[in-house]
């Protein structure tokens, strides 16, 4: 069967911490989707530290499906620190990410693609938050407003899945290591760029397997150090 999308090629960064009740199912779909999605693609599934059967998982996937490359941190770097690496390696000119939980299903792919090649990042805003705690939505909704005030871009979602073009990742790659400010930095410089960012509306699915470990009051802390950062650099220009 052709692809959807046989002309593009796409690079997809699979953080991976723990997730021995994910990562099997996950990839194994991703393969699956993409395969009729694009033209070529590469899944690169890193390793940050896990304390479980992860690691042993993701070897094994490499070796049966030549897309997927397993790549090991020899320190944790957490998933922003992951994503700016996986970022950095990604080799062909479309990149993506996704969480071993798949809150986004790749089946949705094409209503982000379909932007292309006009827009040069394109963000999925989840509708709805279902399974997440009134907690956790309030810390979303709070970091939304403050970006919006401080920046100006004013997206539904900064924290979920984007498509980005790999020139946008190389000219405005985020300085951030902090997981809830590294693709919000991205999507911030390119719109202040005047790169053309374009928002779609997709489903999210709440994880089923294992726990979230992103969302913790020190992440945050450095997210808000590191926005303020920014904040400056930007008033400076």
């Amino acid at each position: 069967m052709a692809a959807r999308y046989p002309a593009l090629r796409l690079s997809v960064v699979f953080p991976a911490y723990n997730e021995e009740g994910n990562i099997e199912r996950t990839i194994r779909r991703s393969v699956e989707s993409l395969r009729r999605m694009v033209g070529a693609f590469e899944i690169l599934l890193i390793d940050d530290c896990s304390k479980d059967r992860t690691p042993a998982l993701a070897a094994a996937l490499a070796r049966t499906f030549p897309e997927v490359a397993h790549l090991k941190n020899e320190t944790n770097l957490r998933q922003g620190g992951v994503l700016r690496k996986g970022f950095a390696l990604a080799k062909y000119e479309y990149v993506t990410h996704n969480a071993m939980d798949y809150p986004f299903d790749f089946e949705n792919l094409p209503l982000l693609l379909e932007h292309f090649p006009r827009a040069d990042i394109v963000v999925a805003a989840r509708k709805m938050y279902p399974g997440t705690t009134a907690q956790r939505r309030f810390v979303s909704w709070a970091n939304r407003t403050l970006l919006d005030v401080l920046f100006g871009a004013h997206l539904r979602d900064y924290n979920f899945i984007q498509v980005y073009k790999k020139g946008v990742l190389l000219t405005q790659p985020a300085l951030s290591d902090a997981t809830p400010f590294v693709t919000p930095e991205i999507i911030i410089r390119a719109h202040k760029k005047g790169l053309c960012v374009v928002e779609v509306e997709v489903d999210y699915h709440p994880r089923e397997v294992g726990q979230p470990s992103s969302a913790n009051i020190k992440n945050i802390r450095r997210a808000i150090s590191d926005m303020a950062h920014l904040w400056l650099e930007l008033r400076r220009e």
